[in-house]
Formats: structure tokens, C-alpha cells, sequence
């Protein structure tokens, strides 16, 4: 495999979030991690969150319906803001280990709320060569055109990209386009899988 370049996924693959116990638990126990993630898949209010098309607060009243809780929008949203949680212990230092041999990126489906704490808190922009965010794009995963837009910004091949996601369906959108698209669950599985192609070797 040649590979010039690594291109992440942020929450649960390096950014820890919750999310799935609160909406549990704030719709009595009936939606599961399961309806959570598929909400975040195929709901349209989370594509237009994800693509910049509409706003938190009219995310937050259609994320409180279509779930089903017994909580406002607005404290919806208040607490939505708590779920990052921050990187795992030693993404970044990963990150920042890579660069030395790597273009390194990421590829988020985020929101303006998420990447405001991702740029004045966590500042990934000065870990990451290159930060791909959804809603600044207008594409998410697994649309083609955001890989082959990642693939144009940084003037690479689909076949020199090796793409690292928690997410199948989009893993095989990264594959769908000639990435090399890897599977993976959390941080932890992620060096596992780095350390297994080659590409994690005495980064210190």
C-alpha cells in the first residue's frame, strides 16, 4: 500500500463524545444506541446540521421530537454542548507523531458547535495539516464528494489515502472512491489497526 497521506474520523475514533446514555435516558429508555446512531445516519435534521443548512436551535426542536424526549429544545441544546468530552488520552501526541512521515487530516460530519470547540479549545488546526468539516463543505460522509474533495485539497490520489473511520457505511464511501478505507472502534482499535499496516512503527 503506498500511502502519503492519513485522513481520520474525530468523534470515536480520536474526540471522545457522549451522547447515546443521555437520549436513553431523556426518552425513557426507548430509543438505544442502535436508533441513536441511525438518527445520525439517515434523519434529514442531522444532514442539514452536518451540511451547514440549518441552525442548532432548529436542529435541537426536530432532534427533540423525532427522539422523543422529555426535555425542552433549548435545554437539549444546552446540554449537547457537554457531550465532547475532549481527545483520548494520546490521540493527538498519534497525530502529531504521524506528520513527521504522513500528510495527516481529518473528516468530520460536524456542526458550527463542535467545530468551534474543536478550533479555540482543542485547536486541531494545529495538529492536522488539513481539517475537512462538513458543515463548512456542505458534503458529508458518506457523499463521494467529500472524500474527492479531501482527495483535491491535498492534491493526492484516492489510492494514497488511507482513511480511518468508526463508521462502516462510511468507510466503504472512503472505499467506494479507491481510498484505503479501514474500520475501526475507538482510539485503541485505531492504533491497533495503524500498528498492523505498517504505518505505526517508532513514533516515540
Amino acid at each position: 500500500m503506498s500511502v502519503r497521506a492519513l485522513v481520520f474520523d474525530l468523534a470515536g475514533v480520536l474526540l471522545e463524545f457522549g451522547g447515546p446514555e443521555y437520549v436513553y435516558a431523556k426518552s425513557n429508555g426507548r430509543v438505544d444506541e442502535d436508533a441513536y446512531f441511525r438518527f445520525w445516519s439517515e434523519a434529514k435534521c442531522a444532514h442539514d446540521l452536518h451540511c451547514g443548512r440549518t441552525s442548532p436551535e432548529e436542529f435541537a426542536r426536530e432532534a427533540v421530537r423525532e427522539f422523543g424526549l422529555t426535555v425542552t429544545p433549548e435545554t437539549f441544546l444546552a446540554d449537547y454542548k457537554t457531550w465532547f468530552r475532549g481527545p483520548y488520552a494520546g490521540a493527538l501526541e498519534l497525530v502529531e507523531g504521524l506528520r513527521s512521515r504522513y500528510r495527516v487530516a481529518c473528516l468530520s460530519n460536524a456542526n458550527v458547535l463542535d467545530v468551534t470547540r474543536f478550533k479555540e479549545e482543542t485547536r486541531l488546526q494545529n495538529r492536522f495539516d488539513e481539517c475537512f468539516y462538513s458543515n463548512e463543505l456542505g458534503l458529508r460522509k458518506p457523499d463521494p464528494a467529500a472524500y474527492l474533495h479531501v482527495c483535491k485539497a491535498l492534491a493526492l490520489a484516492p489510492g494514497e489515502i488511507a482513511f480511518f473511520d468508526d463508521s462502516l457505511e462510511n468507510v466503504n464511501g472512503a472505499i467506494a472512491v479507491g481510498m484505503h478505507g479501514h474500520h475501526v472502534n475507538g482510539f485503541a482499535d485505531l492504533t491497533v489497526v495503524l500498528g498492523r499496516l505498517g504505518l505505526f512503527q517508532n513514533l516515540g
